[in-house]
């Protein structure tokens, strides 16, 4: 499928490359409606990643070949294969979108290993992702450590740092990627504000350029009334997102510290962009009421998803001023297609922007 603006090889089209050189507001807007969706879907996939990577954990730690319903919202996950050797224990895991284990979601082949000094598990893992009618989406490579301290409370300190690539089925550009959150221990009544980080990189060969953003966000939790121990609604809010453009697959993501992350490479700086949001449930599927945004500083450009349903998601990029630059649809898996202004369209595969 040859792009909107594109050769059939992948290059810009000499009439699409004089036409942004001749409106350069365009090739602006262009820049910014993307950069707000990349930050926006990247929300989508930290909380997925977040959910899915502590049940795959604790089912290779405890979990057994009998499907279990997740511990929060729907779905569920099962042990298809387990073994440890030395130490090191290798675990296939799937995590389903049902809750009878019918519907995969995530195909999850990982390897971990324990240092008792610090309470570190490493993990690397290769998750392959499907979308609800079985298609596979994508593979996402990890690598990550996580620590769980011992706890009575509802709540256990919980950290997880790592970096991974995800690399769409249908041959677009592999995204780097990097997620640091850290739960701190607490009650049912008590759920402290804790804070989190999602990072990530990707080219966009159809504009020329590429793009990276790392954004904090603090995460606070509330218990729901009537819910059970792991039952809390979830509002999320960040101001100092750092992000920049640069040369075609001049950007990466990268770990000046184990728990931090930084765009590397030679980029220049873009707004910092403001988010706020909520979900109904901390959970890998979250219901309704479930929504967030993402809004450029400068301008008042505005990324805004919500879930609509179990099953769909709606999306638009809005100037301050009202006006349209693009629509998404998306499905459960955070996958479906961009509208932007003037009918060109670009799809968008498990919370990642493609084109």
């Amino acid at each position: 499928m040859v792009a909107c603006g594109t050769t059939s090889a992948g290059s810009p089209s000499p009439t699409a490359t004089a036409s942004r050189a001749a409106t350069p507001g365009a090739a602006a807007s262009a820049v910014e409606t993307r950069l707000l969706v990349q930050q926006g879907l990247a929300i989508g996939l930290a909380s997925n990643v977040v959910q899915s990577q502590v049940t795959v954990l604790m089912d290779a730690l405890l979990g057994s070949s009998s499907c279990s319903a997740l511990e929060a919202g729907t779905g569920s996950s099962k042990v298809l294969q387990k073994s440890t050797i030395g130490g090191v224990t290798t675990a296939s895991i799937d995590v389903y979108y049902d809750a009878s284990c019918a519907q995969p979601y995530i195909e999850a082949a990982a390897q971990l290993s324990s240092t008792a000094a610090t309470g570190t598990i490493s993990i690397t893992e290769t998750a392959t992702y499907l979308g609800p009618g079985g298609a596979t989406l994508g593979a996402l490579q990890l690598s990550e450590s996580v620590v769980i301290a011992d706890s009575s409370n509802a709540i256990s300190t919980t950290t997880v740092d790592g970096t991974g690539t995800f690399t769409p089925q249908d041959g677009a550009p592999a995204v780097s990627l990097g997620l640091e959150c850290a739960i701190p221990a607490g009650t049912q009544t008590t759920a402290p504000p804790f804070g989190c980080s999602g990072a990530v990189a990707q080219p966009f060969p159809a504009l020329g350029l590429s793009l990276a953003s790392v954004a904090p966000l603090t995460i606070t939790l509330t218990p729901i009334a009537g819910g059970g121990d792991d039952d809390y609604s979830v509002a999320f809010a960040g101001t100092q997102s750092n992000s920049e453009k640069g040369a075609l697959g001049a950007l990466s993501i990268t770990t000046p510290t184990p728990t931090t992350f930084a765009i590397g490479g030679s980029g220049t700086a873009m707004p910092s962009n403001a988010t706020s949001g909520h979900a109904a449930l901390f959970a890998l599927f979250s219901p309704a009421p479930t929504g967030w945004t993402v809004t450029d500083a400068t301008d008042g450009t505005v990324f805004s998803l919500t879930l609509v349903s179990t099953t769909q998601l709606t999306g638009t990029v809005t100037t301050a001023a009202g006006a349209s630059l693009a629509q998404l649809t998306l499905d459960q898996s955070g996958s479906g297609t961009i509208t932007y202004a003037g009918g060109s369209t670009a799809p968008v595969t498990s919370w990642t922007l493609g084109g």
